[in-house]
């Protein structure tokens, strides 16, 4: 691919003035794949160690999910 064709698809978002720049297609493949490593894990620890869920583990997993996407996504680059 060529380099301006991958800046044109690089998209970004602005928090507190601070630009994060992400390809959208490869960050959404990333956070799919880290939701599945969670799924699986937590399956995991609940069948063969006895996690037993709490009220915080559905509403952040996901959340989590995201923000390690983005980082394996910038130690990527």
């Amino acid at each position: 691919m060529s380099d301006k064709k991958k800046k044109d698809e690089i998209t970004s978002f602005q928090i507190l003035g601070l630009n994060f720049p992400f390809d959208k297609t490869e960050l959404i493949n990333l956070t799919l794949k880290v939701w599945l490593a969670m799924a699986t894990l937590l399956i995991v620890s609940i069948v063969f160690f006895g996690y037993e869920m709490t009220n915080a583990d559905l509403p952040m997993g996901p959340i989590a999910g995201i923000l390690i996407a983005y980082l394996i996504y910038i130690l990527r680059e």
